[in-house]
């Protein structure tokens, strides 16, 4: 049994920390606000007035992508899977105890995931989608490794099932072009057709998987919306009325907002990228801006995604997505950590384990010294980290 004691925990349905402690017990979170002593051989973990959240969740992320340039393609897939071991643990002492990885690399992922599980590695729980799906496209030559490529209805449900087989929790489809794409692939373009989403869509229903869909146009977006697709990633350049389908059929938009500032703090990242992939980082990250702050005066449901292996985006930074929704999207500090949390949650439908600090649920806890919803900043200032009842970093000790 373990004790965390002198802390307060964010409810994060009713947006407020309450004053308690907190014990856990193989792993589960048992009893919140829980009073008198703890027995003899518990674990006592003092976190000294420190403010809890939920473990964070990360619903767009390329853990297989090294974020210090561009040059995907030349790498062994021995060095592919050397570099994303020490990036899950990067990312899970920021803060990130679970992510959803929306494009792996020839499947290394899915051996990383099983070495975190046995504990051979330290990670978050992971969330894989396998390969894209994808048209033919010049943009295989650049992500050799990521891209399933399937033309028409049928290629696309074998290229489902495929991914599924070698252990996919989701299928993540191309909606539209790329914006970190070759020159000749814009990403206003529409890639899948709505027959094509649908056959996506169908296969992982079937399956009781999910179905995420990369769109920056437009029409894209609404194709996917209309053929089920559960999220839309990025959404650059969704109008009113397709916020408003989203909104309805309550279809997660997952913005990747703070890849932007990843690429501009990074200076020598950014040096190996094209100009055209640069210029249009810029360009569509205004847009992108107006968009997120829109949907969210809609109602349409948020939820957090970094983007993480973009140039300048690192694995371990992903807590600036937080602080970007809030300062470009017009969210408030509480539901910036929704979009994290519970929002998240129920968008990778592991929304009765996931997501908050409620009895039942996993002890997936993070702790910050500063209270996040006066500042949402604090979410930089990583103290505490739990995953499963074990504690990865504890800065509050001593």
């Amino acid at each position: 049994m373990q004790w965390l004691i002198n802390g307060q925990y964010l409810d994060v349905e009713a947006g407020a920390f309450r004053r308690g402690n907190i014990t856990v017990d193989g792993g589960k979170i048992v009893k919140l606000g829980a009073n008198g002593a703890p027995a003899k051989g518990d674990q006592v973990i003092d976190l000294k007035g420190a403010w809890l959240v939920p473990g964070l969740i990360d619903c767009h992320v390329h853990l297989t992508l090294p974020t210090d340039n561009c040059d995907y393609g030349n790498r062994t897939d021995a060095e592919v899977t050397l570099y994303a071991a020490k990036a899950v643990e990067r990312t899970l002492l920021c803060g990130i105890t679970t992510v959803r990885d929306v494009g792996g690399w020839n499947y290394v992922e899915m051996a990383i995931r099983a070495a975190v599980e046995r504990g051979d590695y330290i990670g978050p729980r992971m969330v894989l989608a396998g390969r894209i799906l994808s048209i033919t496209t010049s943009g295989m030559d650049l992500y050799p490794g990521m891209y399933e490529i399937a033309d028409g209805p049928d290629a696309v449900r074998a290229a489902a099932r495929k991914q599924l087989a070698h252990g996919a929790d989701l299928i993540k489809v191309m909606a539209t072009g790329a914006v970190l794409s070759p020159e000749s692939e814009d990403p206003r373009s529409i890639q899948y057709s709505l027959e094509e989403l649908k056959a996506a869509v169908e296969i992982g229903e079937d399956n009781f998987k999910h179905v995420a869909a990369h769109a920056h146009a437009c029409r894209g977006i609404s194709n996917a919306v209309a053929a089920g697709c559960s999220s839309i990633e990025h959404g650059t350049y969704a109008d009113e009325a397709a916020l408003r389908e989203m909104a309805a059929k309550g279809v997660f938009l997952v913005p990747t907002q703070c890849t932007l500032d990843g690429m501009l703090n990074d200076k020598a990242a950014m040096a190996t990228m094209p100009p055209h992939q640069v210029d249009r980082m810029i360009e569509s990250s205004k847009i992108s801006a107006e968009m997120i702050r829109r949907a969210y005066e809609l109602g349409v449901p948020i939820a957090m995604g970094t983007d993480a292996g973009t140039p300048g985006n690192h694995h371990g930074d992903n807590w600036q997505e937080l602080i970007v929704m809030v300062r470009d999207g017009g969210l408030t500090p509480i539901d910036s950590i929704r979009a994290a949390t519970v929002n998240a949650a129920k968008l990778i439908r592991r929304g009765d384990k996931l997501g908050q600090i409620k009895e039942g649920y996993f002890a997936d806890i993070v702790a910050y010294a500063r209270n996040p919803l006066d500042d949402i900043k604090a979410v930089s200032e990583v103290g505490f980290v739990m995953k499963n009842g074990e504690v990865y970093k504890n800065n509050f000790a001593g």
